[in-house]
């Protein structure tokens, strides 16, 4: 897709299409033969029998952080990792929201991500542990991420901060940049989605019928239901789609076309343009879900642009 202009806004949609790595064929063939297609009860169990007082608090696997500080904060009763190098001072910060479609908690995806934005990027990172559906619902989850962003800018200057997420924790950081931005707190430098969920009402007709590698369409409904909780699923707190976009800083999505979200990103892709918000879109040929945490060269090149975008903005 070629470079545009929407509403006076510098906009770049790009769509990357090249021969699909061995490496990222082979993943493809592990995600689907491991794909887990069944009911949410199990892993909702689990998560909630690892909660320590009753919040998420996991380990940081410390063999992929090497080098890095571990702090934990406690901000709006949810444990908050700061990570930061012990070689060099960081010189802008990125608040970091974790995915597992809202019902598991942090991934070595996660962490591994993260350190790599520390050591590449030159920043420290926040990643909230916010507390997991059922348990927790969208009108608590989005508002304590922004209580977690408002405190991150209370150290930082705003322009130098990066809003980040996969999956469901793409989708919150969007709902808690627009719910700062409603609460008239300074937005952030940047915006950065990596395969979001935005619209949690999975009505798009191609989604259902998706035969996506990783990610299985029934249980995203009921993952779904159990965050929006009381709110309908086209509540912007639950699907930020459905929100108010027009003053967004600059925002990146990052996804696969054989992701089952891409559909959806297609669309926020769309509204973002239309709002004028400065988008960089890329949609890279035949890969998965949140190919950029997965060990291909895909990924490895997307994820590469964003750190450099990250590394530009000035604390």
């Amino acid at each position: 897709m070629p470079s545009q202009n929407t509403s006076g806004a510098d906009t770049v949609a790009q769509t990357l299409q090249s021969r699909t790595s061995l490496r990222g064929r082979l993943l493809k063939a592990v995600l689907r033969r491991n794909k887990n297609t069944s009911p949410i009860a199990a892993t909702v169990a689990a998560m909630g029998a690892q909660e320590v007082d009753g919040r998420p608090d996991p380990n940081p696997p410390r063999y992929l952080l090497h080098g890095i500080s571990i702090e934990r904060l406690l901000i709006a009763e949810t444990v908050v990792f700061r990570l930061r190098s012990r070689r060099k001072q960081a010189r802008r910060a990125v608040l970091f929201l974790h995915g597992g479609g809202y019902i598991e908690d942090l991934s070595t995806g996660t962490w591994a991500l993260s350190a790599q934005f520390v050591r590449d990027t030159d920043a420290e990172v926040w990643i909230p542990a916010y507390r997991l559906a059922p348990r927790q619902t969208a009108q608590a989850t989005v508002q304590i991420a922004a209580n977690v962003y408002r405190s991150l800018v209370e150290e930082w200057p705003a322009g130098s901060v990066t809003v980040s997420g996969d999956s469901a924790g793409g989708g919150l950081a969007l709902a808690l940049t627009q719910a700062a931005l409603a609460a008239g707190d300074p937005a952030p430098g940047l915006l950065g989605l990596f395969a979001p969920w935005v619209d949690l009402t999975m009505t798009i007709p191609a989604e259902a019928t998706d035969d996506d590698p990783l990610l299985d369409y029934g249980r995203l409904v009921e993952a779904a239901r159990a965050y929006a909780g009381p709110l309908p699923l086209n509540d912007p707190r639950a699907s930020p789609i459905f929100g108010r976009l027009e003053g967004l800083p600059p925002t990146w999505v990052i996804v696969g076309d054989d992701d089952l979200l891409v559909h959806q990103n297609r669309c926020l892709r769309d509204k973002l343009m239309a709002a004028g918000v400065p988008v960089t879109y890329i949609e890279d040929h035949d890969m998965m879900h949140v190919h950029v945490m997965m060990p291909v060269p895909e990924g490895r090149r997307s994820l590469s642009r964003f750190k450099t975008r990250v590394g530009r903005l000035n604390a």
